[in-house]
């Protein structure tokens, strides 16, 4: 399984040697990814280094003085950085369909969801980019691109495949009134790290069903004030939201029930 995905890896990558400098380390990730795991390690090392050093070896003198380390004084656009660094792996639409999702776990970052616009604010992704994420085969681009270009592409993928903007709803933080209340206190500390700070859900990860956005007028229509002291009470079988009866008392419940309603859903709510 591990040959056949690493070859689907250089078949995707290859097709423009300009790519492979950023292959190499994508070729790192995947490599300790197999390792980790334990599947046939010195045959994939030694096959894969293998497979690595002719690819790069027969496009030496293509990539001779063409390699993408950054030059002090040159910022490349955002379209050819994402192009020759991000596209093995994000696809060339940005909705991770590529070749290289086969043999990564997490799979890729489909950046067209909703949910991708909803979690990824901008000074998450440049941080992503610069940094890497742990635990995934996001590595860090900060030895390999300047400030400027690491802001270029995140801003491409932001304008070109999230669809933000004119096309997306800003939701606005409840006012300091409402966050200083007892239901906002409570909310804050306890459920905004899934559902938001602006109700709008933060986060879905591997969450099926993914957190309740609270701001849509599906939300509104739905959710009666008892039905939501009933979930926050007894939690939601099936889902990702557990309960907070044994924790906190009715009084409790009720107010975090009843910010969410005036924060979040008081403007399509007809029964607030």
């Amino acid at each position: 399984m591990y040959y056949k995905s690493f070859l689907t890896i250089i078949t995707d990558a290859s097709f423009c040697l300009e790519s492979i400098w950023s292959l190499k380390y994508i070729m790192h990730m995947y490599f300790d990814q197999a390792l980790a795991r334990g599947n046939n390690k010195t045959g994939i090392h030694l096959a894969g280094w293998l497979l690595a050093f002719l690819l790069l070896g027969s496009a030496g003198s293509v990539m001779a003085g063409e390699h993408h380390t950054y030059v002090p004084g040159v910022t490349r656009p955002g379209a050819y950085i994402f192009h020759n660094y991000c596209s093995v792996c994000h696809g060339d639409k940005g909705d991770g369909q590529s070749r290289a999702r086969e043999g990564l776990d997490p799979p890729p970052r489909n950046y067209t969801t909703p949910e991708a616009a909803i979690e990824l604010t901008r000074e998450r992704m440049i941080y992503s980019v610069t940094h890497g994420r742990p635990g995934t085969a996001m590595i860090a681009w900060g030895s390999e691109l300047s400030g400027p270009e690491i802001e270029g592409v995140v801003d491409y993928v932001r304008k070109t495949f999230m669809k933000l903007g004119n096309n997306a709803t800003v939701h606005a933080a409840p006012d300091s009134k409402l966050l200083a209340s007892r239901g906002g206190v409570l909310y804050m500390q306890n459920c905004a790290m899934c559902h938001g700070e602006t109700g709008a859900r933060a986060t879905t990860g591997r969450m099926q069903p993914p957190p309740r956005n609270f701001t849509t007028p599906e939300a509104a229509a739905e959710l009666t004030r008892k039905r939501m002291i009933a979930s926050i009470t007894n939690g939601r079988p099936g889902t990702a939201m557990k309960g907070y009866g044994a924790q906190f008392n009715k009084s409790d419940i009720e107010a975090m029930a009843d910010f969410i309603r005036e924060a979040f859903m008081s403007d399509s709510n007809p029964n607030k």
